[in-house]
């Protein structure tokens, strides 16, 4: 029989693996449900069995289905009881001592309404506090050194936090740093593929936990690609239908619907950030961008592209504006969706041209023919000027001079 023992007294376990055990008193939780809707009293009652089990000195083990999440969550309301212990700290203990990384959070949270401990109450500080997924990547280090000059950033790595594997750690992690708002920037690791699709919304959906059941407000960044699949020149400003192309702007639409649908149906307060495609230094995105510029370099033929409906163009938008477009939203507490670029659309052979120029490079610049339509979005953020005041101020030739610096 497989039990997992949190402490020697407090253990967890499958039902059907307990059956005929008589060493231990059970406490089987399988009548809870294992989402929303346990009413306190029915999980005070199972947490007051094992209490008093425990004060009689008998061994308990708590069981659900896969003694995974309700047991876990039981155990742990168990625990806090008996032990004069957080509940979060708990909650700590039980993953430790069974390997299990998620405990979903509506038994957690019938757990805590049970106890009587609630939400910790928001302690007032001088300076917010952010906790920013992905805060390592091209974005997410941006964002922190910007941020951190006006709140308090909490910035866990990978390594410190997997949120595909769950909410729970996450959770915790807001609950001890009294976070006041979340940037959610992580992405799987290769974020264009079909399997990035489901690992980015397994993502999104336990940071979506979090946020609703600490009530803290979320910043999520979308992207002009929700309107890849339109063909030719549209000025895209919010009430233009989502039209994807390809697994990236998909996933970011799917991720919208997502967030939308808990907005109709919950409490979760969030600001949608559409941004056009983001350059800047600090990594070597846009691709096409440091292809030509390794190009011009070595002054080497350059080839652009011209598509069945003309030459594709792009409204690039600087890191450092997208930056400020975040903490603006933050700043003011903006709820809703926002796009925002720089309102100008440049050929990619006029960014070749631009690139060759500030070189001095005697390279080609060619087009080849591809059988096929582009979208040529430029985003209207004139919304974003409205509620934000906000407005980009790095010019496209500024901005690559920046990251010509970058790599000279």
């Amino acid at each position: 029989m497989t039990i997992r023992w949190i402490t020697p007294m407090i253990g967890t376990a499958p039902a059907t693996e307990m059956r005929g055990a008589h060493a231990c008193q059970l406490i089987d939780v399988r009548d809870l449900v294992d989402k929303a809707g346990n009413r306190p009293d029915a999980v005070r009652e199972k947490i007051r069995h094992g209490i008093k089990y425990l004060e009689d000195g008998k061994k308990i083990v708590v069981c659900c289905d896969y003694g995974i999440s309700r047991s876990n969550a039981i155990a742990a309301g168990i625990l806090a009881s008996y032990e004069k212990m957080s509940l979060d700290t708990a909650v700590r203990r039980v993953q430790e001592a069974t390997g299990e990384s998620e405990i979903k959070l509506e038994p957690l949270s019938a757990v805590r309404d049970a106890l009587g401990v609630g939400l910790p109450s928001k302690k007032h500080t001088d300076k917010g506090t952010v906790l920013i997924t992905g805060a390592s990547g091209f974005v997410g280090s941006a964002t922190c050194r910007r941020l951190e000059e006006e709140f308090n950033i909490i910035a866990p790595s990978r390594n410190q936090l997997d949120i595909e594997q769950g909410s729970t750690q996450l959770s915790l992690l807001v609950g001890e740093h009294d976070v006041d708002c979340l940037i959610h920037l992580a992405n799987p690791r290769v974020y264009t593929s079909n399997i990035a699709l489901g690992k980015t919304l397994a993502m999104l959906r336990n940071v979506l936990d979090v946020c609703l059941s600490r009530d803290i407000p979320l910043i999520y960044p979308s992207s002009w690609e929700i309107y890849s699949a339109y063909s030719g020149s549209i000025l895209a400003d919010e009430s233009v239908p989502a039209f994807p192309r390809g697994p990236y702007g998909e996933t970011k639409y799917l991720a919208e619907l997502l967030i939308e649908h808990w907005q109709r149906t919950t409490n979760l307060r969030c600001a949608i950030i559409r941004s056009s495609p983001v350059y800047g230094t600090g990594a070597n995105k846009p691709k096409f961008i440091y292809n030509f510029i390794d190009k011009a370099k070595h002054s080497e033929r350059i080839v652009t592209h011209h598509y069945r409906n003309g030459p594709p163009a792009l409204d690039l938008l600087h890191l450092d504006d997208f930056v400020e477009a975040i903490t603006c939203t933050f700043r003011q507490g903006y709820f809703g969706t926002l796009n925002i670029g720089t309102g100008i659309v440049t050929s990619t052979r006029a960014i070749a041209e631009m690139i060759k120029a500030e070189i001095g490079s005697t390279s080609n610049i060619e087009q080849t023919q591809i059988d096929a339509t582009t979208a040529c979005i430029t985003m209207n953020y004139q919304k974003a000027k409205h509620v934000l005041g906000w407005e980009p101020s790095v010019t496209l030739q500024a901005g690559l001079m920046r990251v010509l610096a970058q790599i000279d």
